[in-house]
């Protein structure tokens, strides 16, 4: 199955409910794995990991944080008071028979119900959620692997991830990914040396 990267507890929670479903119906949880859609950014040291992570919201405007906002729930964003609480952003995207999907989601989960948060605070949360910010981990190859491993441990150590990136660019994704990461992977015993099947099916099964 494929899964949503939202945070190691959530994630776990996930597995346990999943687990717990499959055991419903006769399934054996054991034979089914998560595969995580996972955003992470490796440099060669932190700071240069770091500093690619900052690119994402670099010189973008928050009008257009609104418009992506908007575009993601079905709701005009430009029409919320300076203060407001979760429950209320909520109970107006319901009202206009808009979709609170997405990162409002996260930020029931972050501040509750009756959290307050201002107008601004809440576009900083669009910009991170837009851009993929909020969900991208950086580091160096062995701070990613540690990373990675945590999350397979904490997840049922079934499964994997589908590892992307966001506005970093492809020699970023292409040369750090598998020039610095995987080598780290496999040097822990985490990621294979060579295919043995001639399928997706066996090899992502292998």
């Amino acid at each position: 199955m494929f899964g949503a990267g939202k945070g190691m507890r959530l994630m776990a929670q996930q597995r346990r409910d999943m687990d717990a479903a499959l055991r419903e119906r006769g399934r054996d949880p054991e034979q089914v794995g998560i595969v995580w859609a996972t955003k992470v950014i490796v440099g060669e040291t932190e700071d240069e990991a770091k500093a690619l992570r900052e690119r994402l919201i670099a010189d973008v405007p928050m009008e257009g944080v609104g418009v992506w906002s908007s575009h993601n729930t079905g709701f005009d964003m430009s029409t919320l008071p300076p203060r407001f609480s979760v429950r209320e952003l909520n109970e107006r995207i319901v009202a206009a028979n808009a979709s609170p999907v997405g990162f409002v989601g996260l930020l029931i989960e972050q501040y509750g119900q009756d959290g307050e948060i201002t107008r601004e605070e809440f576009m900083r949360h669009g910009l991170h959620s837009a851009t993929g910010y909020a969900i991208t981990r950086a580091g160096t190859a062995a701070q990613i692997a540690d990373y990675l491993e945590e999350i397979f441990e904490a997840t049922g150590s079934r499964g994997g991830f589908m590892l992307g990136h966001s506005q970093c660019g492809p020699r970023d994704l292409l040369h750090n990914l598998v020039g610095l990461l995987v080598p780290e992977l496999q040097r822990r015993g985490r990621f294979r040396t060579a295919y043995i099947g001639r399928t997706l099916r066996e090899n992502l099964a292998g």
